[in-house]
């Protein structure tokens, strides 16, 4: 290539299109499955009611955030549904923990690492919101 020349365009491929549709849906059934059994989480769980509706929604959630796109709008309400939660840091911190452990079962560690970047930024600014302290 010279000076002047155009440089070839890279295409950018999104983070869902690496990890696939059935790879959410499989981390994200797993996840949830680790956090009903887990001492500490399982409590926030125990009044949910059908959890195959809420694990859809949050499929469709972290789908739209790895960049893909779904069929019609789907209301993703975070801070509302955490805000009744009561929610501390070490509720956040073990969620984190079983996230990356859930996804390190399922997938490459740099397709892993990438989105538990994602989730650490998520949880964030979701304990910024909340006023989550120590």
């Amino acid at each position: 290539m010279q000076i002047g020349e155009p440089t070839p365009r890279r295409k950018l491929e999104p983070l869902c299109d690496k990890i696939g549709r059935e790879n959410v849906a499989i981390v994200v059934h797993d996840f949830y499955g680790r956090l009903q059994a887990d001492p500490l989480m399982s409590p926030f769980f125990a009044g949910m009611g059908d959890f195959a509706e809420h694990e859809a929604l949050i499929s469709d959630y972290w789908w739209t955030v790895l960049g893909g796109k779904i069929e019609g709008p789907r209301p993703f309400d975070m801070l509302g549904r955490h805000r009744v939660m009561n929610l501390n840091m070490a509720a956040f911190d073990r969620w984190l923990q079983v996230f990356e452990a859930t996804l390190l079962t399922h997938l490459s560690p740099e397709l892993a690492q990438r989105w538990l970047q994602m989730a650490q930024g998520i949880a964030d600014t979701m304990k910024r919101h909340l006023q989550v302290g120590e």
